[in-house]
């Protein structure tokens, strides 16, 4: 049931204490039916503290000369949703995860939210298992490339709807408006389909685990028409 040397080689870390990686990986679903486990949502606590330190330290190297708000915006574009569950989906984590028998039919494991927590609780495993040295290049690792992608591609400072909204309000002097035009999925893993507008006309249709990512989807797709 609990592959520790596959999960060690997709996660590239390999524990001194399996403890940590079992936790790590344990919905609380799964603990509910398995009283002789623990869940992850501490080690997801912690993790998220971490990820937020050592991205932080990476970030004010990169960005000297940086305020603290550009920092903060920076960070904020890095550490969320998307972008912790695109990193574990490329470390396959998202098939470790375990969950109870009666949650087996609700596609936890295909839950951004859940993704990424685990994600984060991976972060605090290997900082309880091995220390904030070993933690801190992990982290490095799996985050490097998106900062000097970032750093060359994307503007930090702006998300996609704040971009979107200036180009239309120069372009148009309107407001974007977008619209939720279908919900999906039982209430712990709903999916939010939006549709975004500029006078009346669809500019982009996208979704997400909740209205905020939704939207922001959305947005991005009317950037790259933009572009075009």
């Amino acid at each position: 049931m609990f592959d520790l040397k596959l999960i060690e080689s997709k996660i590239q870390y390999v524990a001194k204490d399996e403890q940590w990686l079992r936790q790590a990986f344990c919905h609380k679903s799964f603990q509910k039916e398995n009283e002789d486990w623990v869940h992850n949502e501490k080690l997801e606590f912690l993790g998220d503290a971490v990820l937020d330190l050592v991205v932080s330290d990476l970030l004010m190297v990169r960005y000297a000369d940086d305020q603290e708000g550009n920092l903060s915006r920076k960070r904020a574009s890095i550490v969320n949703e998307d972008r912790l569950c695109e990193l574990a989906k490329q470390r396959e984590m998202e098939q470790f995860i375990l969950v109870g028998d009666r949650e087996a039919n609700n596609n936890l494991r295909c839950n951004p939210r859940i993704i990424a927590s685990t994600f984060e609780a991976v972060v605090g495993a290997i900082y309880r298992d091995s220390g904030y040295a070993t933690v801190f290049d992990w982290v490095k690792d799996n985050f490097q490339p998106l900062i000097e992608e970032a750093f060359s591609e994307h503007d930090f400072e702006k998300d996609y709807k704040t971009r979107f909204q200036e180009w239309v309000q120069e372009e148009f002097k309107e407001t974007p408006n977008y619209v939720v035009i279908n919900q999906s999925g039982p209430d712990h893993s709903r999916v939010f389909e939006i549709e975004v507008f500029v006078n009346k006309q669809s500019w982009g249709v996208a979704s997400g685990a909740s209205k905020k990512m939704a939207a922001q989807n959305a947005a991005k797709q009317a950037l790259e028409k933009i572009k075009r």
